[in-house]
């Protein structure tokens, strides 16, 4: 069974559809891309799916649960996380402490800080080192390059124990440095986490993808590996401009 399934999707901001009868599944350690112009929905297939907006029609399961009309905290603490464009990391805090504050279960930045232990540091540790920030660790997270801070962001909602992981545009402004290390980690992950991702870069792109969704004005346009895509002549007329 798929890890998420996507099932004849709606949903409707003042009688403009903005995803128009989306379906597709996603396997557990997949990463799948969702590519498309601007306006085509992709953003919002991500909100749908983590809960941020509820749909109009259809349905969403993760892990053989409906999931269509939950909360979306309640969502994340079924194991989905998201990541928007903006990275949300406390910049007040050293990297460690922002691991910290992701892991607690309990609401509140001084709450998380006081139970800090020997044991979240030992699990911060790991997750930090898959991110490449291990050096890091005691660094005040607001001095961090902009592709650090989308690896710490990253590092965050693995430390949430978010299984399936959503992510919008995580290579924008990076360097062509950062880019390259950042479809290293995300390889890295599809051995213990799903991922979902949106991107315009289509050479980050033919690195991670496993597949490709391509979405125009709402709905599916085309589905398949990259090599499909790219020879599909439906795609070139609506995201290449042929």
């Amino acid at each position: 069974m798929a890890q998420l399934q996507v099932t004849d999707l709606h949903v409707d901001f003042g009688g403009l559809r903005a995803v128009d009868g989306l379906s597709f599944n996603v396997n557990e350690g997949e990463i799948l891309c969702l590519l498309g112009p601007n306006g085509a929905g992709k953003s919002t297939t991500l909100d749908l799916i983590c809960g941020k907006t509820q749909p109009t029609s259809g349905s969403i399961r993760f892990e053989g649960t409906d999931i269509s009309q939950l909360l979306e905290f309640r969502r994340a603490r079924l194991g989905i996380g998201r990541k928007f464009q903006v990275p949300s990391v406390y910049k007040e805090l050293t990297v460690a402490e922002n691991l910290s504050v992701a892991r607690s279960r309990s609401p509140g930045i001084w709450h998380a800080l006081t139970r800090f232990s020997l044991s979240d540091g030992r699990v911060a540790a790991p997750i930090l080192e898959r991110v490449g920030l291990e050096a890091r660790a005691s660094e005040i997270a607001g001095n961090l390059s902009h592709g650090e801070t989308q690896w710490l962001e990253i590092a965050m909602l693995i430390a949430q124990d978010s299984r399936l992981i959503l992510m919008d545009e995580p290579t924008a402004g990076m360097t062509i440095q950062e880019t390259a290390r950042t479809a290293e980690i995300f390889r890295s992950l599809s051995t213990s986490h799903t991922l979902i991702v949106v991107e315009h870069d289509m050479s980050f792109v033919r690195t991670v993808a496993d597949r490709i969704v391509v979405m125009n004005r709402g709905a599916m346009l085309a589905e398949g590996t990259i090599e499909e895509i790219e020879t599909n002549d439906d795609v070139k007329t609506a995201y290449l401009g042929h």
